[in-house]
């Protein structure tokens, strides 16, 4: 009889201690799965939030005469670390088909002015961002809109402006750029400021354009500021080190991640806890399964000792032990799974009702986390195995049989 065939038989023998094995690893397999699963929840839900913190640094230059060059932009955003850039600068002109919005009398240039302010992403690192202003129509500029104006929603109606109309503007030696209005906005603020303020220095006045339109106008001047983002909040020091060797002392630096550092305190918090529970799991149940096996042993010492005395080889009876324990570690892995999914919904309202508001684990069983299971209940049941099959094994099997008789 092969050892696959014995290794059937006595588990369908012994029936009572193969269903006391199984719901050993059960609770075991449940344990280990259940952590799997929260490692796994709070690793993805880490790499969430690192695109959502927008992790950054923000260069500004030191002087005005030495302003960052597209060909320095360029190669900042040609880091291998950089996700994207927003370069920002900002200047005066003359409206081109429309007027200004002033109280003011004053007869100086800037009072007919308008600020420009050129953005690649006017929602982020503006005073939308900031939530001074808010956009009420249309929408902001994008690589999809192309060129484009942002236009504070008193101006248009003054000058009868909508979204998807034109406006111009003219700089001082003639040169006129148009570009369509993609979107409108209010600050709030508008009726506080003083009458006697000049059309430049006016929130109404106030203009986002793009980048592109801003170098037509203006020629290639450069940019007072750009903000650098990187594809992890982790790759930020590396960052600084290649934008010091880019920008020399050209400009000041300043990293902003303090809201991924704040959002990834309890995560780490989780992941510790969920940690050491793996690992007093694995060592717990390699104890208890040990025992356990230890004991059947124990009570198969003549049985093992009659196969070795007829010529059945010890590697035989290893590999019928090992399939044995197998069989009821896969039943276990089964049942585990089962179980899992339906624990899933609980351990995730029970680790997003201790955790911070705007952080998310989405607690689910995935074919990864089956494979992690069977990764390391298998290494666990072996070295069960293999302890309670060397004490066995050493054991002269005339000894045995000596003892047993007597």
């Amino acid at each position: 009889m092969t050892f696959y065939q014995l290794a059937f038989r006595y588990l369908e023998r012994k029936k009572g201690k193969t269903v006391l094995l199984f719901m050993v690893l059960l609770l075991v397999n449940s344990m280990i799965l259940s952590t799997v699963m929260i490692l796994r929840a709070t690793e993805d839900s880490k790499s969430a939030m690192q695109e959502k913190t927008k992790s950054k640094i923000v260069l500004d230059i030191l002087k005005e005469e030495q302003r960052i060059t597209e060909k320095e932009a360029g190669q900042i955003r040609a880091l291998k670390e950089v996700a994207f850039v927003n370069r920002m600068a900002r200047g005066t002109a003359r409206p081109s088909g429309f007027q200004v919005l002033t109280n003011s009398d004053s007869a100086k240039e800037e009072n007919r002015l308008v600020s420009l302010f050129s953005y690649d992403d006017p929602e982020n690192d503006s005073a939308f961002a900031e939530e001074r202003y808010r956009l009420t129509e249309g929408q902001y500029i994008t690589s999809a809109t192309g060129k484009g104006i942002v236009m504070n929603e008193l101006l248009a109606r003054q000058n009868g402006l909508k979204v998807g109309d034109m406006a111009g503007f003219e700089t001082a030696d003639g040169k006129t750029v148009t570009a369509r209005i993609t979107g409108l906005f209010r600050s709030g603020s508008e009726g506080k400021q003083e009458s006697g303020t000049l059309s430049c220095a006016r929130i109404e006045n106030q203009i986002f354009i793009d980048n592109d339109t801003y170098r037509e106008l203006s020629g290639d001047t450069g940019f007072e500021k750009m903000a650098v983002y990187v594809k992890s909040p982790e790759q930020l020091k590396t960052l600084e080190t290649k934008l010091h060797t880019i920008m020399k002392e050209k400009a000041e630096m300043t990293a902003s991640d303090t809201l991924y550092r704040q959002m990834k305190a309890p995560l780490e918090q989780i992941t510790k806890v969920t940690r050491l529970m793996l690992v007093l799991t694995l060592l717990t149940g390699a104890v208890v399964v040990s025992l356990l096996l230890c004991m059947w042993m124990r009570t198969r010492q003549k049985e093992i000792a009659v196969l070795i005395s007829l010529g059945r080889e010890k590697a035989e009876l290893i590999l019928q032990v090992f399939l044995e324990t197998l069989l009821v570690f896969l039943a276990a892995v089964c049942a585990a799974c089962v179980l899992g999914n339906l624990l899933a919904g609980f351990l995730q309202s029970m680790l997003t009702g201790s955790a911070a508001s705007d952080i998310v684990l989405k607690v689910s069983l995935e074919f990864c986390d089956v494979i992690s299971l069977l990764g390391l209940g298998a290494l666990l049941v072996m070295a069960a195995a293999v302890c309670s099959l060397i004490p066995v094994l050493r054991t002269n099997p005339k000894d045995t049989l000596s003892k047993m008789e007597g």
